[in-house]
């Protein structure tokens, strides 16, 4: 297959460059700002995600291997008085299992609604200085 005269091509010293930012957790944005300096760097996001999305797609993922794997370890095998341990564990349930904890609210009624109104008139007329027991 012929390249075209004004393809950009592949370059291993940015995808090199690509790939250490995006496993230090630098934004897209700012690797391709970064890679300007470089010879044949792309002009273009677009061209940029065609040449080095692979590239990125891969770090994240190995990255997120990782962790997983120290998280799971955790969880599994972490000592049952360690905060640590309970903390891998719910994020795991929550993120993996489909467990989520859920916070549940009480409400009661308390009087009638009559002696609600009443309440809240005998408020607002002690807010304006009036005496409520007249």
């Amino acid at each position: 297959m012929a390249k075209q005269p004004n393809q950009i091509p592949y370059k291993k010293n940015i995808a090199n460059k690509v790939k250490a930012l995006t496993k230090a957790g630098v934004p897209v944005t700012s690797i391709f700002g970064t890679i300007q300096t470089f010879q044949d760097a792309p002009a273009s996001l677009t061209t940029f995600y065609k040449l080095y999305r692979t590239d990125m797609e891969s770090v994240r993922a190995a990255t997120t291997e990782k962790i997983a794997n120290k998280v799971i370890a955790t969880a599994l095998e972490g000592s049952e008085d360690s905060p640590h341990t309970h903390k891998s564990r719910e994020l795991y349930l929550d993120r993996v299992g489909g467990w989520n904890k859920k916070e549940t609210i009480e409400t009661r009624e308390i009087g009638s609604e009559e002696e609600e109104n009443e309440g809240a008139v005998n408020a607002l007329l002690t807010a304006l200085g009036k005496d409520t027991e007249e």
